[in-house]
């Protein structure tokens, strides 16, 4: 029963995310090609077929499980492919094809090798001869990728690698999960040949590939920035950027950088154009209750406008706001406000809380660096820090909120 629900729910997955793919983030993402989708589709055919087996007796369900199976060789050149296309950018030619030739060559003598009687020794051997087949051509495209990968990533200098990190660890992760399935199927034929049992019914480990495979595609459901890709261009250094309101050098160090330089960029608003990130309120928008409350209100009714002015001052100071330590403290200090008004302000006079104030305030310095042209030596993930977010997930879901796109569509 555990294995037929693990089965249904990677085909399930795996379904959700080829919807997602095909219809909401066609064209999005470098990371998203033919070969991700001809895999998705494959693998939600095979796992749908051994879930309905784990309950069906019938031998022709057998049958096509197995045939499930043959068929997802396939998998292995497109997995082969895609990472061609991500790292060498190589689009799909005719001659791709011929990767496909020994998968069904080995699926055909499969087919075949049904038709023979179980106990004669030439079904005995086309068996044998499909398991060398099958580790041999997963063993050539596992050398292939690792090459890949080698080449583009593991020989390099981490100054000298131009993709973002996070593409990086995408790929790495999928080559591991790949390597940790071809092991198991090459463990599942060594199962199969000592127990000399090879027979559609001997699908004891197939469970350990279902579960790789959905951690697969939760990955890629829970990351933004493989649905939507990356800014594939390298990091900058320094960037030298001036507002009305301050001129200030900010250094970005990261780990692979080594040499330093500085570019100036220029931004500039029109008039009328300044985002009001609050809407204050001179009289409390919700009910005081506590005496406490309504006694403060009375003393700081008269101080209210400025001190509306002087918060708002300090929240245009980008370099501070997207500071990990601003908070409260830091505001009531800057302000030379008692941190009880500035608490009971956000209370009682502010459409938003401090925590929402500062969102709106990143994401709003987040789309004037991105209008500087930040994002032309830059990536996402080096933006999404910059301006005070710990990763790019919480920076894309906040930046989609409040400006209602996503940074790439802006």
């Amino acid at each position: 029963m555990l294995k037929a629900f693990l089965f249904f729910l990677t085909a399930f997955v795996g379904c959700l995310l080829f919807l997602l793919l095909q219809f909401k983030f066609k064209k999005s993402s470098v990371l998203i090609n033919r070969y991700l989708k001809l895999t998705l589709i494959n693998i939600i055919f095979r796992y749908t077929l051994y879930g309905i087996s784990q309950f069906v007796d019938h031998e022709i369900i057998l049958i096509f499980s197995k045939l499930g199976e043959l068929f997802s060789l396939n998998i292995i050149p497109c997995c082969f492919l895609y990472f061609r296309e991500v790292l060498n950018k190589d689009k799909w030619t005719q001659k791709d094809m011929y990767h496909f030739i020994a998968p069904n060559v080995i699926l055909v003598f499969s087919i075949i090798a049904f038709g023979i009687h179980e106990e004669s020794d030439l079904k005995l051997g086309f068996v044998c001869l499909n398991m060398i087949a099958t580790c041999v051509l997963l063993g050539y495209y596992t050398v292939a990728i690792f090459n890949m990968l080698n080449i583009n990533f593991l020989q390099k200098k981490q100054s000298e690698i131009t993709q973002p990190k996070a593409i990086k660890h995408w790929l790495l992760f999928l080559s591991a999960m790949l390597f940790l399935i071809a092991v198991r199927i090459v463990v599942g034929f060594y199962i199969r040949f000592s127990s000399n049992v090879f027979g559609p019914e001997n699908m004891e480990l197939i469970w350990i590939s279902a579960f790789l495979w959905l951690a697969i595609f939760v990955r890629i459901i829970i990351s933004p920035e493989i649905l939507y890709g990356f800014n594939l261009q390298t990091s900058v250094q320094n960037v030298v950027y001036k507002t009305p309101y301050s001129n200030v050098i900010v250094e970005l160090k990261e780990k692979e950088i080594v040499k330093e330089k500085e570019i100036e960029l220029e931004i500039e608003r029109e008039k009328g154009e300044e985002i009001h990130f609050n809407s204050w309120s001179n009289l409390p928008i919700k009910e005081m209750i506590n005496p406490n409350d309504i006694k403060l209100f009375s003393n700081i009714e008269d101080k209210l406008s400025d001190y509306f002015k002087k918060i708002d001052g300090v929240f245009l100071q980008y370099e501070v706001v997207c500071k990990n330590d601003f908070d409260l403290e830091m505001l009531a200090s800057m302000v030379k406000i008692p941190i009880s008004h500035v608490k009971f302000i956000f209370k009682y006079c502010s459409q938003l809380s401090f925590i929402n104030y500062r969102k709106k305030c990143q994401i709003n310095f987040a789309t004037i660096l991105i209008k500087s042209g930040y994002l032309k030596r830059n990536t996402l993930d080096s933006l999404s820090k910059y301006v005070g977010f710990s990763s790019y997930t919480p920076f894309y879901y906040a930046f989609k909120e409040i400006i209602g796109i996503s940074p790439q569509e802006f």
